[in-house]
């Protein structure tokens, strides 16, 4: 089996559980991130992006087994950031186990093989170990030359020290399913225990916004991908997730079956979208309207999802929800083949893209050339509405330049339309009160309603671990004065850097992370 039969008995009682007690929404995983910052900066995550300072924080092993029970869900998934980086990360795991929680530790693995003597093996333990494919796809992905390498080092150390070893892998638009295929085939041989996969979401922060998949093409590549099975293979993910990933199932999402909790607090709606933050996982879950999320709910920044932790738990729910999902699963589960000609006419087409040659590089005046002749045809031919599941690319977002602005606040549409602007920031700001008094820091809150008065921002001071909340009616002025840690690091601008250095005869050439000073 891809798990454990206690953990798959221990799931799927639990999930019985909810469904007795007509529970409508319920949490399957726990996204519990006690740290943000990370040793890699990957082309597709938009999850680090933040003053150095923030980074520097990290939930205690307290407020980490306080929000485990708080949640109660049985599988816990420790994502980041780098989790290695957390000093306090055995005990943090050794509380967890002790407290029989299914524990996913994500992991990048540059630090495993060093830090395995910290853990001790456990059938609640898994290392679940972020690989993007084979070498070359692996090392682009993270922006990382060798990386690939020490994450596989990692990988055969854990397993050979008897560890549960899963594997991660997502999927951005110029992966080769021919490839995939072949990468599953060198994690089973490393002897992981199972493999996730899944696409990339559209993080706005991302140094990378020109390879997100739509919902058109991510079909397409999984179903190239995952028909025609190996036997060899094993997936940690439900038969139904696999299938909607295939576009042979449709599933809405279900936000609230992996609710995230980090040094803000219960994120919400979900753990991609940060859309604001309550104190207790019982407001998160009774403060968030569920209806305006999801693909279905027509909201721009859900379109294109069709990650695990928006679909794995729909899945989930789809099997116990009827005596017919429970029929599907297990056929899903007897038949795993999905025999398909078409899937593999697909992959025999399909046009690999390769990492040897260097991006061409278009002059600027070319470019201005270019622009004027797409505004021509913008305003020749209407521009159609196109449905998510059509497109076969995501679009990516151009960030606007706000570093040093200092907005007119002299409305309340004004401050309401400031506040949005610095919620959204990935800087530090100053805020002036009325009263003359000041804070600098980042704003990662704003709490609105329709009467002004309820309206508040949180933010963490620069170098204080406390977080102090302004109402919007106290607001003089802000400032957007720490510098934007999401703008400049372009995945555009490494690959050109990277060819460069390549050509100069570097070697281990990577995107840094952000610079967290001594």
């Amino acid at each position: 089996m891809a798990v454990p039969i206690s953990q798959a008995w221990t799931v799927a009682t639990y999930v019985l559980k909810q469904k007795l007690m007509r529970r409508r929404r319920y949490p399957l995983v726990l996204m519990l991130e006690p740290l943000m910052r990370c040793n890699l900066a990957c082309a597709g995550c938009g999850k680090i992006q933040y003053p150095a300072h923030v980074l520097k924080s990290e939930l205690t092993p307290e407020q980490c087994f306080k929000a485990v029970e708080e949640c109660g869900t049985p599988m816990v998934a420790i994502p980041g950031g780098e989790p290695l980086l957390h000093p306090q990360m055995p005990e943090i795991v050794a509380g967890l186990v002790a407290r029989k929680k299914y524990v996913y530790m994500c992991t990048n693995a540059l630090l495993l093989a060093k830090n395995l003597h910290l853990f001790k093996p456990s059938k609640y333990l898994s290392f679940s170990v972020h690989v993007d494919g084979q070498r070359e796809h692996h090392d682009f992905a993270v922006c990382r030359e060798g990386g690939y390498d020490i994450a596989m080092e990692g990988v055969r150390a854990a397993v050979a020290a008897g560890f549960r070893v899963t594997t991660n892998t997502t999927l951005f638009d110029g992966a080769d399913p021919n490839s995939v295929r072949l990468h599953f085939d060198e994690m089973m041989e490393a002897g992981v225990e199972s493999m996730m996969v899944s696409p990339g979401y559209t993080y706005d922060k991302a140094p990378d916004q020109k390879h997100f998949l739509g919902r058109a093409r991510s079909k397409k590549l999984f179903r190239s991908i995952l028909s025609n099975r190996k036997k060899s293979w094993r997936f940690n993910a439900s038969p139904m997730f696999m299938e909607f990933l295939m576009g042979k199932k449709e599933l809405t999402c279900t936000p609230w079956g992996m609710p995230t909790y980090s040094i803000f607090g219960w994120q919400k709606p979900c753990y991609l979208l940060q859309d604001g933050y309550a104190d207790t996982f019982d407001e998160l879950m009774e403060s968030v309207k569920w209806s305006e999320y999801g693909t279905e709910s027509g909201n721009p920044k859900c379109a294109n999802c069709m990650v695990h932790s928006g679909y794995e738990a729909s899945g989930v729910n789809y099997t116990f929800g009827s005596f017919k999902g429970m029929f599907q699963t297990v056929k899903a589960m007897l038949f795993d083949r999905y025999e398909d000609r078409e899937a593999t006419e697909i992959l025999a087409g399909w046009k690999k893209t390769t990492h040897e040659m260097p991006i061409t590089f278009i002059p600027k005046a070319q470019r201005a050339d270019a622009v004027k002749s797409e505004e021509v045809q913008a305003v020749a031919q209407p521009v159609k509405a196109i449905a998510p599941d059509e497109m076969e690319n995501a679009p990516g977002t151009a960030h606007e330049k706000l570093e040093g602005w200092t907005p007119e606040l002299t409305t309340e549409a004004e401050v309401r339309e400031a506040m949005e602007k610095a919620f959204d920031y990935r800087g530090d700001v100053t805020i002036t009160r009325k009263d003359g008094s000041a804070v600098a820091g980042y704003l990662y809150d704003r709490q609105y309603g329709a009467a002004f008065k309820d309206c508040f921002v949180r933010i963490i001071p620069t170098g204080k671990q406390t977080k102090e909340t302004i109402p919007y009616a106290q607001i003089g002025s802000i400032t957007f004065t720490g510098k934007d840690t999401a703008a400049g690091k372009t995945f555009e601008n490494w690959v050109k850097r990277y060819w460069e250095k390549k050509a100069a005869g570097e070697q281990n050439i990577q995107i840094e992370p952000e610079y967290l000073g001594d």
